[in-house]
């Protein structure tokens, strides 16, 4: 079931970043023009990374969203892992040319032409974000959207990256080398989190199973029922940000078909109020019923 209030507040973030983040970038092109600051620059392209991942994140959300169909059963929820994939590889490449930049003004002593410019710039910038993030922030509570968090890091970082670059432009007024160094810092901040952008995209699209501390969760909430004897074949994994569950649960043979039914869809329920938004699939054993798979993992609950 598909909920209109959780897709409308998903797709108006994601509609939000991409207004912000495009008069963000008109106005530090102008400053960067004015002023020169290597930190400027380096702010810039992050905005105009943030504008690059907004749009994919748009395009992503759109896909995602759409219910199951013939050709994709389980959802559309992946294309926004291979957005986050995407994302991750050009900040990372972008990052490079910031440090490059940066480094070669460090190594020319240049100097920033207008500092007044360049700190009302930031401020502007820096109200801008905020703002932004603050109806991020809401819109994640209420959804739990993995993309807009995603989104939210990357203009969180943007915000701090501001703030930085205000108080080098500001030191720079005494210490030219200020400017490139904070240029350098904001590089290196912005490469690491592309690679751990990258790492979370490989997670899901590989389909590692939930931490440890989750699975423990699962198997807390079945332990509750006592007709349940033992669980095998648990599998999870995420697509975005939807939880996948699946599990076999091993129960009394004698048992009627319907009471196992209710009992699982029990379990299912319960499970959905942590797992929330998620795809659970539980199937029914007998106790003592051996199956050949290719991994078993077996845990006996009683």
């Amino acid at each position: 079931m598909f909920d209109f209030k959780h897709d409308s507040l998903i797709k108006s973030a994601s509609y939000l970043s991409v207004l912000v983040a495009i008069i963000i970038v008109g106005i530090k092109t102008f400053g960067w023009l004015e002023t020169g600051s290597q930190s400027v620059l380096a702010s810039l392209i992050d905005s105009m990374l943030d504008i690059s991942s907004s749009l994919i994140n748009l395009v992503a959300i759109r896909v995602s969203l759409q219910p199951p169909d013939h050709n994709h059963r389980f959802g559309h929820e992946k294309f926004q892992d291979l957005a986050i994939f995407s994302q991750s590889i050009f900040f990372f490449a972008s990052s490079l040319f910031t440090l490059f930049s940066a480094s070669i003004a460090l190594f020319n002593a240049d100097k920033i032409e207008d500092i007044n410019l360049g700190m009302n710039v930031m401020f502007v910038c820096v109200a801008l974000t905020i703002g932004l993030v603050s109806y991020q922030s809401y819109v994640i509570k209420m959804t739990n959207s993995k993309i807009i968090a995603v989104d939210k890091l990357h203009y969180f970082t943007d915000l701090l990256a501001s703030i930085a670059v205000i108080v080098s432009v500001y030191l720079s007024e005494k210490l030219w080398f200020i400017d490139p160094l904070f240029g350098i810092g904001i590089s290196l901040y912005i490469m690491i989190t592309s690679v751990k952008l990258f790492r979370q995209a490989i997670k899901n699209l590989a389909d590692e199973e939930f931490p440890e501390e989750s699975r423990k969760q699962i198997l807390a909430i079945i332990e509750k029922h006592t007709e349940v004897k033992g669980v095998h074949d648990l599998k999870t994994r995420y697509a975005g940000s939807k939880p996948f569950i699946q599990c076999h649960l091993e129960m009394d043979g004698n048992m009627s078909l319907l009471e196992a039914h209710k009992i699982s869809e029990e379990i299912i329920e319960e499970l959905l109020s942590v797992f929330k938004g998620g795809e659970i699939t539980i199937h029914q054993d007998p106790e003592g019923i051996e199956e050949e798979v290719n991994y078993r993992e077996k845990i006996r609950v009683q």
